[in-house]
């Protein structure tokens, strides 16, 4: 994530981003592994997230050549649906309000993870203003 202080409002979907992602662990959504401590905390603008490796996203898959057979396309389409209801589920009650074809990270074995949470809201949030999420 380059220039993380310039936007304010990029700064804050950043810092939500990364709160949703320390609390949502769960083999649909992305795994935040760590987050490199920056080299000069006093004068950085750069942050650096690693996150779970995926082969592709189902944006890129939907415009290769690669065929699905109907197996395959309902697996997919369930993982995403188990995703869905596993943010709704939780206490925090997860609403991603960016799902799309570039955000679900899939795999050869169709399994899927959703990911970029920027934009994400959660219940609690919106119930009480001054959440951090």
């Amino acid at each position: 994530m380059d220039q993380v202080f310039q936007d304010e409002i990029d700064c804050k979907r950043i810092l939500r981003e990364i709160t949703l992602l320390r609390l949502l662990k769960n083999s649909y959504i992305v795994n935040m592994v760590e987050i490199l401590e920056p080299t000069d905390r006093e004068n950085f603008d750069e942050l650096y997230v690693v996150l779970d490796l995926a082969e592709s996203d189902l944006k890129k898959l939907i415009k290769s050549n690669t065929f699905l057979d109907i197996p395959q396309v309902r697996r997919i389409i369930y993982n995403i649906l188990l995703s869905l209801k596993y943010l709704h589920s939780q206490q925090v009650q997860v609403i991603h309000r960016d799902l799309k074809p570039a955000n679900v990270l899939v795999n050869e074995d169709c399994s899927v993870r959703i990911c970029d949470f920027g934009l994400a809201r959660s219940i609690r949030s919106l119930e009480n203003t001054e959440s951090v999420l």
